[in-house]
């Protein structure tokens, strides 16, 4: 009935791509008044999100809730959350409005930029003019791969930490490639949205912030990465301050605490320090789970930091593997969530398989430039939370955060096979003459 009362209209692909975010959003209308009342076993975590958002709203101190830390690492998630509690809504229920709210605007912030994307740049606009289809097929998956959906759904923070990922990388781009003059308000943008990031998981804050550092250190030649070096600077030890730098908290584990906290001090320590924990944070992800993964044996176990780096390092291809693919139909397999998971992975596998062929058949990757944060961040945040995840659950549920860096990396191999076809076209084409 929607698409009979629409299709008058879907000529163009802006009525396209705004008709599939329309749809997205009667999905998240219907899911919500069909989860459960309780918590669902696909996101178990939301009830913690759902009984903190009830304690803020109440008004009594964020330090003094069971997990001391929660708050202050979801406050993007939480605080929105609270307003609509103190309107009557159940804790439960106003997590999952907010995460939802987080999804969609998400979905038409992609779309709008999509759109400016089509008419500023040519090379853009050739590749929709000649993959009009598979722009909305990957603009599809991108809102309705069904992980992607569903944390986005459920009481979680996980929409609102790609949201504002995504904020910032747009506005990234649009100082980069804009003019000598960035306008005030996408400097101010990124000064409130890198914060933002950390207030819905500091962990992604300071890989954001290194990633952006490392780029525009390599771009300081020109006037905007001169801008922009100082800003998110500014910005990722703000995000810092509010959120990673707090009096020590407490972890319970296990029916034990395991102090982990971090006071405000030298942002250099405080990563070290992250990067010392991952080993020991990767086996804590492993209690109880019924998807843990196996610790790799490292050839030179100790227990010096030189030690601790070493495994880190010789483990990372193994657990950057399992954090982009696994799990993976077979053994893998060990619930209906774990088979939901492997089943999806097909589409995580293929869609590297494709771009690994593609890459070395055309030795080449379009758009490299525009995309090259995109693809230190991917790298680093692999790489970063696959040190650290010790369950395939969590860690399924985490990387929907690079789904949109994988489709890009999609549509370039796309361009670059068709850049390479015209090229040979030319070539024989010119010689037949």
């Amino acid at each position: 009935m929607i698409m009979k009362l629409f299709s008058l209209r879907l000529t163009t692909l802006k009525s396209k791509l705004y008709a599939i975010v329309f749809a997205s959003f009667i999905v998240r209308v219907v899911a919500f008044f069909q989860l459960p009342e309780t918590v669902s076993f696909l996101g178990p975590d939301e009830g913690n999100y759902g009984e903190l958002t009830k304690w803020i709203a109440k008004g009594e101190p964020a330090n003094e809730y069971p997990y001391a830390t929660l708050y202050i690492s979801s406050r993007a998630l939480i605080f929105p959350a609270t307003l609509l509690n103190r309107l009557g809504i159940g804790g439960l229920d106003s997590v999952r409005i907010i995460a939802s709210i987080y999804g969609l605007f998400t979905a038409i912030l992609v779309t709008c930029f999509f759109l400016k994307l089509q008419k500023a740049r040519t090379e853009v606009s050739s590749f929709i003019a000649h993959n009009q289809n598979k722009s909305l097929i990957l603009m599809a998956i991108f809102i309705f791969l069904p992980s992607n959906l569903i944390w986005s759904i459920l009481g979680l923070r996980e929409s609102a930490l790609m949201f504002w990922v995504l904020v910032v990388f747009i506005l990234i781009y649009h100082v980069i490639t804009g003019e000598k003059n960035p306008s005030k308000l996408a400097l101010g943008g990124i000064l409130i949205a890198i914060p933002l990031v950390f207030s819905s998981r500091p962990q992604v804050g300071l890989v954001l912030g290194v990633t952006l550092l490392v780029y525009l250190f390599f771009r300081l030649k020109i006037k905007a990465a001169q801008i922009l070096f100082p800003l998110v600077l500014v910005a990722s030890f703000l995000g810092f301050a509010i959120t990673t730098a707090t009096s020590t908290q407490t972890e319970q584990t296990d029916k034990t605490f395991v102090e982990s906290g971090i006071r405000l001090g030298n942002p250099g320590s405080v990563i070290l320090n992250q990067v010392d924990r991952l080993s020991f944070q990767y086996e804590v992800n492993k209690v109880d789970a019924e998807s843990a993964i196996e610790t790799q044996a490292c050839p030179n176990a100790g227990t010096s930091r030189f030690d601790n780096y070493f495994c880190t390092a010789y483990r990372a291809p193994f657990t950057t593997y399992t954090f982009l693919i696994r799990p993976m139909l077979g053994t893998d397999v060990t619930s209906s969530s774990s088979l939901f998971a492997a089943i999806e992975n097909t589409f995580w596998l293929g869609a590297f398989l494709f771009v690994v062929f593609m890459l070395i058949r055309n030795r080449r990757l379009a758009f490299f430039e525009p995309l090259l944060p995109s693809l230190l961040f991917f790298s680093i945040y692999s790489v970063a939370a696959g040190a650290y995840e010790g369950n395939m659950g969590t860690a399924f549920r985490h990387k929907s955060l690079i789904l949109w860096v994988v489709l890009l990396l999609l549509a370039s191999t796309v361009v670059a096979t068709q850049q390479r076809k015209a090229e040979r076209e030319g070539i024989f084409g010119s010689s037949q003459e």
